[in-house]
């Protein structure tokens, strides 16, 4: 998560015509009742595009404690086995992001207060890091300054407050002033207990948002001056605004998204892999469960659509608001599965933006198999305004959760009203 979202970029920000990949056409697609050719094929997933901002080639990161958070050992432990596991080099090697390097915490001895502000971290920042204190060091854009707030801290400001509205984002800040000015990222963690779900524990939550934080602090590290792997391509514009586009953030809404990896003793986010994507292969990395990569696919078209910045050629479908429009959903597998898995799909608004549905999906089909089609109505009844129309996602579920072949992915389809 960046703080401010990527909408707001899109919109009119100084960066408004990066918004896209730029391609114009989509790539090839499958297709079926709402494509072109009838049949599906293999589908090209989703591609994180990088806007032409840099990665971390060499990351470090600074934490920034306080001395009465009784977590510290905790969080130390946890940043010291990131920079020894292969998580790291998972999710961020293929971005040409290098190996992370920890550096010796900043303990803060003043007692935490129960709120402050983003702009207040800021100006830590500004005020530490002009290189006369020695533990923060002189301000260096390789460096992630990570923020770890103790439980009974809540960061809020106007983009929304830690525990309610998120349990961390990164950015970037500029300390100095003049010729000296340097661009630095910095990260913020809350600790948010019971937040990311009854079975995540409280130091869990803890390194499961750290980790999520540091992996798009490293691949987009200035996403405000400088963007790099922030969004979704053309194609998949709608991945973008649902989940705010970023590598970690692609994956977070699986039910599988948290893992303890093999060899590791603190709990992760998955993040997403191109490559993998591109392989038709399970694209959250680090993958640990036995079942090969399944899906359900929309059977979608080419429609039109204003992301914010102009016109751009996207997948989905136009249905005007009041009418219905049945498209098939393919469900595949990148290999033979030993079952059926669980097919359900749900309107953004109702399930992310906590609001009334804007569209109603009647399913013919609550699960199946690889070749098996669920035939999936849709009817919009009101356009979403951050939208310009309504989007859906399927969740598709194999096995049971905890178990070592369960499995959980997500698709999702645009719709506009024209």
């Amino acid at each position: 998560m960046i703080l401010g979202g990527l909408w707001a970029v899109c919109a009119g920000g100084a960066l408004a015509g990066a918004c896209g990949d730029g391609s114009g056409t989509p790539r090839e697609r499958m297709t079926g009742s709402g494509g072109t050719s009838g049949q599906p094929v293999q589908p090209q997933l989703p591609q994180v595009v990088n806007l032409g901002g840099p990665v971390l080639t060499a990351p470090k990161v600074l934490p920034i404690v306080y001395s009465s958070d009784p977590g510290e050992g905790d969080i130390l432990g946890f940043l010291q086995e990131l920079t020894s596991t292969s998580y790291w080099s998972q999710t961020t090697a293929e971005y040409g992001v290098g190996p992370l390097t920890l550096l010796p915490a900043v303990t803060l001895t003043m007692p935490a207060p129960s709120s402050i502000t983003d702009a207040t971290l800021q100006s830590m920042l500004d005020a530490n890091t002009t290189g006369q204190n020695p533990s923060w060091g002189a301000a260096d854009p390789n460096t992630v300054y990570l923020f770890v707030l103790p439980q009974g801290t809540v960061e809020q400001d106007s983009e929304g407050a830690c525990c309610t509205d998120y349990d961390g984002y990164h950015y970037e800040t500029t300390v100095g002033s003049g010729a000296g000015a340097v661009s630095i990222p910095y990260a913020v963690s809350c600790a948010c207990p019971g937040f990311d779900g009854p079975n995540v524990t409280a130091v869990q939550e803890r390194t499961v948002d750290m980790s999520h934080e540091l992996v798009e602090a490293a691949t987009d590290p200035f996403p405000d001056s400088a963007p790099a792997y922030t969004q979704e391509d053309d194609a998949d514009i709608v991945w973008t605004f649902v989940t705010d586009g970023e590598v970690a953030d692609m994956c977070e809404f699986n039910d599988d998204a948290n893992v303890v990896p093999a060899g590791s003793t603190y709990m992760v986010q998955r993040s997403w892999s191109n490559a993998a994507a591109q392989r038709f292969e399970n694209p959250c990395v680090p993958v640990v469960t036995s079942t090969p990569y399944l899906n359900s696919f929309p059977q979608l078209g080419t429609i039109s659509y204003d992301d914010g910045a102009g016109i751009i050629s996207t997948q989905g479908i136009d249905v005007p608001l009041g009418t219905s429009h049945t498209i098939d959903v393919a469900l595949m597998s990148a290999a033979q599965v030993g079952g059926s898995w669980t097919v359900d799909a749900y309107d953004y608004d109702q399930v992310i933006a906590g609001t009334s549905a804007g569209a109603t999906l009647k399913q013919d089909a609550q699960s199946g198999a690889a070749g098996d089609v669920v035939h999936l109505t849709i009817t919009p009844k009101t356009a979403d305004s951050f939208l310009g129309g309504e989007a859906f996602i399927i969740w598709s579920d194999y096995g049971s959760p905890g178990a070592p072949d369960f499995e959980s992915q997500l698709t999702m389809g645009l719709v506009t009203n024209h």
